[in-house]
């Protein structure tokens, strides 16, 4: 998954009905507004019955840090299955994403970010990712925390995508589980994550 990294840009809230579109490539595309699709493509555009919520601000003291990494968390997983993590996206909004040591970056599917008041419009940064079909088109974004447990990280920028055929809503990637110490106990289905 290659992608140079932009300057981080602030995303200012919007409640605009989101879309998904493709281009003459077959690439899928997320994006709110009907007028933030090329007019082109606009005749194909399909509204996904989901509109972006802001988030509502999280309060900043000096007991809560806006970036960085803290706490730790236990995961308690069937063994021989896929290990999926329920989290939560700018301390509420809730998804299931698939634990994956190989996946460089953390993937959320457009649906679950929106729940969570993260807009689409403006992207840091794009990139491309190899999928099923082909090349497809990605956008990263900033979230404002990922936490599983007490486990959190903030301001972590994640690819806005959906998976196809995904049993949950991504993939929890490294960029998350570098942050801790990561322990995988296979006979009895536990993984921890520590503090580093």
């Amino acid at each position: 998954m290659g992608s140079a990294m932009a300057t981080l840009v602030a995303v200012a809230p919007v409640s605009a009905q989101m879309f998904k579109w493709n281009d003459e490539r077959g690439h899928s595309y997320y994006t709110e507004g009907l007028d933030n699709i090329p007019e082109r493509f606009r005749n194909n555009a399909v509204p996904l019955g989901l509109r972006n919520k802001p988030a509502d601000p999280a309060p900043t003291t000096a007991a809560s840090p806006s970036a960085g990494s803290s706490g730790g968390a236990t995961i308690r997983y069937t063994p021989g299955q896929p290990i999926m993590v329920d989290v939560r996206i700018n301390r509420g909004a809730a998804a299931r994403l698939l634990l994956d040591t190989g996946a460089d970056r953390t993937l959320i599917s457009p649906r679950a970010l929106a729940a969570a008041g993260v807009g689409l419009t403006r992207p840091i940064a794009t990139g491309q990712m190899a999928g099923v079909t082909g090349t497809d088109q990605v956008q990263y974004v900033v979230v404002d925390s990922l936490e599983i447990g007490d486990a959190r990280v903030g301001r972590i920028p994640v690819a806005a995508y959906e998976m196809p055929n995904a049993h949950g809503d991504g993939l929890l990637g490294r960029d998350f589980l570098d942050r801790f110490v990561l322990n995988i106990d296979s006979a009895r289905g536990v993984v921890t994550l520590t503090p580093k």
